[in-house]
């Protein structure tokens, strides 16, 4: 009897040390992730758009809305990359989980202008990112807010610390279409 307990003891160590690690590779340094994001947006604001979209772009995958919209709009004018309107398409979809009216535009556009067979396939592909870089995957607590002399409000997704200075970063469960 003793043997079996410490046989199911060294195994729930094992397990609950695996599972620790796996939490592990899903936490993020808080200031990483917002110096990552601050890096990027550097970069695209001084023009180096081929930097700046490598950065973005992971924190896009990360969760960010900002880098999201900003990734959207880069590959919808070819900045640091050669134009993709299916990527354009999707990640703009998810950027505008945030609920932004200006964010709204480039999309209504690409609508208004894509062909019909196109926008099914752009549809797809938007599911996908949403999927894994939207607000429920990438755990962001979204909520109205006001600015202070404003009367409209603002919709924002942001990440919550899941423990002090770390946030939760859900790893791609599938390769995004190159």
């Amino acid at each position: 009897m003793n043997k079996v307990i410490k046989a199911l003891t060294a195994v729930l160590i094992t397990v609950s040390f695996s599972s620790f690690a796996t939490s592990n590779d899903e936490l993020l340094e808080l200031d990483t992730y917002t110096e990552q994001i601050s890096e990027g947006l550097k970069l695209y604001q001084e023009a180096d758009y081929q930097a700046a979209l490598a950065k973005l772009e992971l924190s896009a995958m990360q969760g960010d809305k900002t880098s999201q919209y900003i990734v959207g709009t880069m590959y919808l004018n070819g900045q640091g990359t050669n134009q993709d309107l299916l990527k354009s398409y999707a990640w703009l979809t998810v950027a505008n989980e945030q609920k932004s009216q200006n964010w709204k535009k480039p999309l209504k556009m690409l609508n208004s202008k894509l062909p019909t067979d196109f926008l099914q396939q752009a549809s797809f592909e938007a599911n996908k990112y949403v999927e894994q870089f939207g607000v429920k995957t990438q755990q962001l607590k979204c909520r109205n807010t006001r600015t202070l002399g404003s009367k409209k409000g603002k919709h924002l997704c942001t990440k919550a610390e899941i423990k002090p200075g770390y946030i939760f970063v859900s790893k791609p469960t599938y390769i995004v279409s190159q």
